[in-house]
């Protein structure tokens, strides 16, 4: 079972007592490193994985910019549009509150980004296969007197369809 570490971090945005946990990265593999390892033990050459995985990703990318969700392969990732945009009740420049509505909500006060989501069979393996452990923050020790987090997902789902990958939507694209 592969095990990955995180850290509690506090949400200083929404006040006190509140934390989130974050994965710590063990690096970032490139394009070329992944496809080199896909071909590993296959008769595929990794030229010719690079070229067609780079022409399906330029294909993916002409249909989400045609507004499209595009799937990346049976129960595994969807790549969709996004528009991060919202308003909130507030106060105008002159002091005096207003209550927001839809008609203030417009492309222009928001974000363009790619959003993405993961199959529930996929993230279900994922989650068969991982176990967590506490960190330091600061020194990446690991946390004494703090259980390891291994959950085993195989009765309880979501049914609620593909899970949104966090911070997908705010990757900005390939």
């Amino acid at each position: 079972m592969a095990k990955l570490k995180y850290y509690a971090k506090e949400n200083s945005k929404v006040g006190t007592h509140s934390w989130y946990a974050v994965p710590v990265p063990n690096g970032t593999l490139s394009f070329n490193e992944v496809c080199a390892e896909a071909c590993r033990n296959t008769s595929i050459e990794q030229s010719f994985m690079r070229a067609a995985v780079e022409e399906f990703m330029k294909t993916v990318q002409l249909n989400v910019l045609k507004g499209f969700r595009v799937s990346l392969g049976d129960q595994f990732l969807t790549i969709y549009p996004n528009l991060n945009a919202s308003v909130k009740d507030g106060v105008d420049k002159d002091g005096k509150p207003f209550v927001a509505t839809a008609k203030m909500l417009t492309a222009n006060k928001g974000k363009s980004r790619l959003g993405a989501s993961v199959s529930i069979s996929f993230s279900q393996e994922f989650a068969r296969q991982v176990s967590w452990q506490k960190v330091d923050a600061r020194t990446g020790a690991p946390v004494e007197d703090e259980e390891d987090i291994v959950v085993d997902n195989g009765g309880g789902t979501n049914s609620g369809g593909d899970t949104p990958i966090p911070g997908g939507d705010d990757n900005g694209g390939f």
